[in-house]
């Protein structure tokens, strides 16, 4: 979950250059296609997750209609360059919201992202706890600052009150809030999920606390990866997604994608982020997939804690639309929608 990435490139000396495969890259089902409602296309992430999920509402705003950011921080903070910029990102210290906002509003100009205009009225939900000693909460109030360029403050709820160590905050987890330590996934007494799932799709029928009755299905991630290899971007081979019973058998569906942070791969805790986050409850009653992408630690590119690209270790256009791990995620949401998305 450690967001101070600059550490990584004085560390990489140490390391040669190989990439790691996960103990669950076993290449599974095939994804499959649904009869996914295109405009209930959603993502939520923590940490580095949390940095990628605000990329992909910026770059592909078009298709993204809300976003939960727990513990992130600002589009393009790092601005491909983390040894200057990595601190700054992580306590929320000079940041330069004004200039990501213009660079914004550039690349936008340019085609490289979707127009911001598609932002617009679009519901943000951000957390982020006063304990937290990896993301400070100075920087989620610069992502706070730099969304109200782009949409009114009335689209965005912020959880900033919560004494909540660095995690993603679940009502089902066994860490207490104020600890820092793995899986990052926190009980805070309050349901993060149950609030921004009704604010993407409104009333939620009452979620399912006994055992749940769609299904997790282990994909394989590499058809959605550039030349079918996802180590190359520090993906995993394989990736999950829960399906309800009733978008398996083809009715109507939203979709979620939800992102891990830092050392929460399945590499690294296993499934525990896919079958604790508190989101798989709240999707078997209300018709709600859920895709988990995953990643891997590697060490070529330099990414040893299998984090999700937000300062460039893959190539200098991580934040647009072109980046290689958007467009596989971005793949995966479109196959699951049986391609009816326009990218």
């Amino acid at each position: 979950m450690f967001s101070k990435h600059f550490r990584f490139l004085v560390m990489a000396v140490l390391f040669s250059a190989i990439t790691i495969a996960s103990p669950f890259a076993r290449a599974q089902a095939a994804l499959g296609s649904y009869n996914i409602t295109p405009s209930s296309v959603t993502v939520a992430g923590i940490s580095s997750g949390g940095y990628m999920a605000t990329q992909l509402q910026v770059a592909y705003s078009k298709a993204i209609y809300g976003t939960a950011v727990m513990a992130g921080g600002t589009y393009y903070c790092a601005q491909d360059n983390d040894a200057l910029w990595g601190e700054a990102c992580a306590t929320g210290v000079s940041v330069p919201v004004s200039s990501l906002v213009s660079y914004t509003n550039k690349e936008a100009s340019a085609g490289a992202i979707d127009p911001v205009s598609n932002i617009v009225g679009k519901p943000i939900y951000m957390f982020s706890g006063t304990l937290d000693t990896v993301d400070y909460q100075a920087t989620m109030n610069d992502l706070y600052q730099y969304y109200q360029s782009f949409t009114s403050g009335s689209e965005i709820t912020y959880n900033n009150h919560t004494a909540a160590e660095h995690s993603w905050v679940s009502p089902d987890a066994l860490t207490a809030c104020l600890y820092l330590a793995l899986p990052y996934i926190n009980n805070c007494g309050i349901d993060p999920e149950q609030t921004f799932l009704t604010m993407f799709y409104g009333t939620l029928q009452a979620r399912n606390s006994g055992a749940l009755g769609g299904s997790f299905i282990q994909f394989n991630q590499n058809p959605f990866c550039a030349n079918g290899n996802c180590a190359a971007i520090s993906m995993d081979s394989t990736g999950w997604v829960f399906v309800p019973k009733n978008c398996a058998a083809g009715q109507a569906c939203r979709l979620v994608v939800a992102l891990h942070g830092c050392s929460q791969n399945q590499e690294t805790v296993g499934t525990t982020f896919v079958h604790d986050s508190g989101i798989n409850e709240w999707a078997d009653t209300n018709n709600i997939i859920v895709l988990y992408p995953q990643t891997i630690d590697a060490y070529a590119p330099y990414n040893p804690y299998g984090c999700w690209d937000w300062w460039g270790y893959t190539n200098n256009h991580y934040a647009l639309k072109s980046a290689p791990q958007m467009t596989a995620i971005m793949a995966e949401v479109n196959k699951l929608a049986g391609g009816s998305l326009q990218l």
